[in-house]
């Protein structure tokens, strides 16, 4: 296939940053999950940051319905096939405010090229949360959502990537409106065992109280590739004794062998897994961490804070059948539990956990608090201070997503149990002057989890620094055990959801998907100098502003200078150049007010910078 995303590796690693206190106390309100649009405007901004000389990603589809999960982690969107071909599915929609087209979008990687991008949903029906997964010896199948008040979509083909769809319906058991925000996995031999996790509809998404819970997590099975279900169950540990309520999406499911497990990092519930080794026959429930207010439906209004999960999270096997998880962490209060509750993003960070670790059991409500993770171990990712200033240097807002600053994590174990995690961050250095983007970040462990790798920018690309990358999704293994990661995620020119309500209008957004070599990310744990550093002294600047650039051998230098639209507005060649730091002018005096990116050119080596002329 021959793609792969530009790795940038720092070299040295980014330490921890100290929050501004204005960003400590900054919160939110958390929404609840939703189904429906808020009426918001229906005009379509154009994403506009695509430019011609990006060769590294494939644009497998776009949407201008951008919410691709309630709890920001989707998974089970994207799946790998023993013959290298892909398939992958997405919330596609382009009609706001209502989406009335809104449907899976798919699109399918033969072995030598990608399908057009869909112009259409799968569904006949209005439908969303689609979860993808193979099927059979050679089949594809999804499930997705209607409404509040109906059955799932169950789409299967015997063969993947062409003929027809067969659509069916997966009930909700009896008692229950209907099922919504569904995730699927498949696992067996010939990947007869499809596994259904899916919530009961909530009375505020137009549905009832169901087993004594206002939206229970339900598991289904079929044992014959999609032909028969079994009725929806709540598995023992997951009742109303056990759990009040679960939010939209805060849950994860993945399949390894005859390996299954179900794993819940909803914020007001004990954090736990639902193992199954034998395809979904016998399940054990295995505690990770034990929530401070046990049962906790509002009452009584807390006084402090607690750290809690933030609902985002990824579960995966090791080869030893072993659950590894990683999941956000932010820091929370509810003082109107009908209101929801307040959260606070920059007391944040990605924290990991696996069955051979004790269990977070006790009552104190910073057990999850970011700091004590760190000294511990158990903080992989967090926010990022790029410039080593020990400040966290960002625009006072971001794009709402209802997850930490630092958040949407995947986890993919290896044949030599070696761990990859990739998640979505904010990300210093990179703003549109209004708001911060978030920018996609990967982390390796090569000895099971027990020490962690630098930090990999996957979105420094030129195309990428006006990007939100947002919503990665990254196919599992599954035995099929290849030399890459294979990933899937959202980009967009504006920070933030325009179906949230954010401060943009609805605009296109583009579903990218890519590949990166283990190879290159596992080298990355020896120290890498960058061939060069390019930074701009004055800026903003009027007229002539001077670039200092440090490059790691005798190169012939030039540059190009870009629009934020990818129109090249420049070009110098400077000549050849010792390695060492040397200044570079540049005469903006013919260009316009605004934002542009320069990129600086070493022999076969570039690096970019942003200035802003005045």
């Amino acid at each position: 296939m021959a793609l792969s995303l530009v790795l940038s590796v720092f070299a040295q690693r980014p330490q921890r940053v100290n929050i501004p206190e204005a960003l400590k106390n900054k919160s939110f309100i958390k929404e609840a999950a939703i189904i429906e649009t808020s009426n918001l405007q229906n005009t379509v901004n154009p994403y506009t940051n695509r430019a011609p000389w990006d060769q590294n990603e494939v644009e497998v589809g776009g949407t201008v319905y951008d919410l691709q999960s309630n709890a920001a982690s989707p998974s089970n969107r994207l799946e790998v096939f023993s013959d290298g071909t892909v398939g992958a599915t997405w919330n596609r929609g382009t009609g706001p405010t209502a989406y009335n087209d809104r449907g899976t979008g798919y699109n399918y990687f033969n072995g030598a090229a990608w399908g057009p991008s869909p112009t259409n949903r799968v569904e006949t029906l209005r439908s969303g949360w689609p979860a993808y997964t193979s099927c059979g010896t050679m089949g594809e199948a999804f499930v997705s959502h209607i409404s509040g008040t109906t059955p799932l979509n169950f789409y299967k083909r015997d063969v993947k990537g062409t003929g027809a769809w067969t659509g069916a319906t997966i009930a909700a058991p009896a008692g229950a409106s209907g099922l919504l925000w569904p995730r699927m996995t498949s696992s067996g031999p010939n990947n007869e065992f499809l596994h259904v996790i899916a919530l009961t509809a909530p009375t505020g998404n137009g549905g009832t109280v169901y087993n004594g819970q206002d939206g229970a997590l339900v598991y289904i099975r079929s044992t014959d590739a999609g032909a028969t279900w079994s009725t929806p169950v709540v598995l023992d540990g997951m009742g109303s004794s056990d759990v009040v309520a679960i939010g939209g999406d805060s849950y994860s499911i993945t399949a390894s062998g005859s390996n299954i497990a179900i794993l819940l990092t909803d914020s007001w519930t004990d954090l736990f897994a639902m193992v199954s080794h034998d395809n979904g026959e016998n399940w054990e429930k295995v505690l990770v961490w034990q929530h401070p207010y046990p049962l906790y439906n509002g009452t009584p209004a807390q006084t402090d804070t607690t750290y809690v999960p933030d609902g985002a999270g990824a579960v995966a096997f090791d080869q030893s059948g072993n659950f590894h998880v990683a999941f956000g962490v932010f820091r929370a209060i509810v003082t109107d539990w009908s209101a929801g509750f307040s959260y606070y993003p920059f007391l944040n960070g990605i924290a990991y956990w696996n069955e051979t670790m004790e269990p977070w059991i006790d009552t104190d409500i910073n057990t999850l608090d970011p700091d004590v993770l760190f000294e511990t171990g158990n903080l992989i990712a967090y926010n990022l201070d790029l410039n080593n200033n020990g400040v966290l240097d960002i625009v006072d807002d971001y794009g709402k997503y209802d997850v930490g600053a630092s958040s949407m994590p995947q986890l993919v174990i290896d044949q030599y149990n070696d761990i990859w995690m990739i998640y979505s961050g904010i990300t210093e250095g990179y703003d549109n002057g209004a708001q911060q983007y978030r920018h996609l970040w990967l982390r390796s462990s090569l000895d099971g989890g027990t020490t962690w790798s630098d930090f990999i920018h996957l979105s420094e690309d030129i195309i990428h620094m006006l990007d939100e990358c947002v919503f990665p999704t990254v196919a599992r293994e599954n035995g099929n055990y290849r030399e890459e990661l294979h990933l899937m995620y959202q980009a967009d020119s504006e920070p933030g959801l325009a179906v949230r309500g954010d401060l943009d209008a609805p605009g296109e957004n583009v579903i990218y998907y890519a590949t990166i070599e283990k190879q290159t990310v596992a080298t990355s744990n020896l120290p890498i100098m960058r061939e060069i550093q390019v930074s701009a002294y004055p800026n903003p600047f009027k007229g002539i502003t001077s670039l200092d650039v440090t490059i790691g051998k005798k190169a012939d230098v030039s540059i190009e200078v870009y629009s934020v639209t990818g129109q090249k507005v420049m070009e110098q060649t400077y000549g050849q150049y010792p390695a060492g730091m040397f200044k570079l002018d540049i005469n903006a005096s013919d260009l316009g007010s605004g934002l542009y990116i320069v990129k600086v050119k070493a022999g076969d080596q570039s690096s970019t910078a942003r200035i802003n002329v005045l």
